[in-house]
């Protein structure tokens, strides 16, 4: 049921009521105004009134009921029609995938991955496939190329496939057993020295250069050579390095952690609300994937991709840059000399300060592998015989 307040305005509104009333109209309401009078009607009595030719001035104040949902409805509409386009859209755009993406180090692994999930229909702006589907597409690729691949994974997050494959390591050829010697491969003090094969040719706390001759290929009995080979064992020593490090008075780095989501955005003059977003990332950055505005009314509609992103901000002293040089030269060390070394000590060695870093030079003494095979030749056997 619809119901409206008219408010009358003329000369005698108390006199024109009266003729309403003949015409048999029934008020619901009645407030008198100076000069005007405000009534409550239905709807068919509504109708009746504006087909009345009078001098009165009738004007709709207020509506209730279906006439008020119809007049808002109206009053909106183009509003609800974008609305639900971009709803449409977004319900559109979240089953297509912009991004498929193969984790592993090897280009030519990556390259025939990504050859095979295309021929399977999994690539960038295609639909989505069913989880039955994905599941079978990654039994057939591991069948195919068992030989290759020992372990694959295709996982979707919100608009992208990220797949992670692990190589399958085939047993290596063993290396041909060629008579070797072990030499140093730098400088250093041996700290403990052992040998599965050859002769041990130094002593602990023995100071070798690079070259040097550690554990021997060639075996003797006196000064008889009786056989030939392949060195193996361990020789620990100890090394020396020095690490400069600079860091800038104030430091800011984002890194992006890989965590994300994609969410619609409807904005609305300046003021923008985002549905099914379904984290909070303190610090982020955002892509519009696709974007609907209408060039007259201030909405619009996006598709947007977000990203966790790790924000470090730090302001360097002099009392302060110790902890962050020592952190940033041991991980130096660890990619220059491998995870598995052993720090035997560490100092500073230098600070310097010029206009926007600090220069920190640190010093440490390792316990790492120094043993590198080398070929035997004849010059090393008489050498050795002498």
């Amino acid at each position: 049921m619809s119901y409206y307040d008219l408010k009358i305005t003329g000369k005698d509104v108390k006199r024109f009521l009266q003729n309403l009333y003949k015409m048999h109209i029934e008020f619901f309401q009645i407030h008198f105004l100076e000069n005007s009078v405000i009534v409550k009607v239905s709807e068919k009595d509504y109708q009746k009134i504006k087909e009345i030719k009078t001098i009165y001035e009738i004007e709709v104040v207020k509506l209730y009921g279906l006439a008020s949902f119809q007049a808002f409805c109206k009053k909106y509409a183009l509003f609800f029609l974008f609305l639900g386009i971009g709803f449409l859209l977004f319900l559109g755009l979240t089953n297509i995938i912009f991004e498929v993406e193969v984790i592993h180090n090897d280009k030519e692994l990556r390259e025939l991955i990504l050859e095979e999930l295309k021929k399977e229909g999994i690539e960038k702006y295609h639909v989505v496939v069913s989880y039955e589907k994905k599941e079978k597409i990654k039994e057939k690729i591991l069948s195919q190329y068992h030989d290759q691949i020992e372990w694959l994974e295709i996982e979707r997050q919100g608009t992208r496939y990220e797949v992670k494959v692990e190589e399958r390591k085939l047993n290596p050829e063993k290396e041909e057993e060629t008579p070797k010697n072990l030499v140093a491969k730098k400088n250093g003090i041996i700290q403990k020295i052992t040998a599965t094969q050859g002769e041990i040719l130094v002593k602990k706390d023995q100071y070798v250069k690079k070259g040097d001759l550690l554990i021997g290929g060639t075996i003797h009995n006196k000064e008889t050579v009786v056989g030939k080979v392949r060195a193996e064992g361990s020789v620990l020593a100890e090394t020396w390095y020095t690490v400069t490090v600079s860091l800038p008075y104030h430091y800011h780095e984002e890194t992006k952690t890989g965590i994300q989501q994609t969410y619609f955005a409807f904005t609305w003059f300046q003021h923008v609300f985002r549905l099914f977003s379904f984290h909070s990332y303190p610090n982020s950055i955002q892509e519009p994937l696709y974007t609907l505005q209408n060039p007259i009314l201030p909405i619009s509609f996006s598709l947007v991709r977000e990203e966790k992103i790790q924000v470090v901000d730090q302001i360097y002293t002099k009392d302060n840059v110790i902890l962050e040089a020592s952190s940033l030269a041991k991980k130096r060390l660890q990619e220059r000399l491998g995870e598995n070394i052993q720090i035997l000590q560490e100092k500073n060695l230098k600070i310097t300060e010029e206009d926007s870093k600090i220069e920190v030079v640190m010093f440490y003494k390792v316990l790492e592998e120094i043993a590198e095979l080398q070929d035997i030749v004849e010059k090393n056997v008489q050498e050795e015989i002498r």
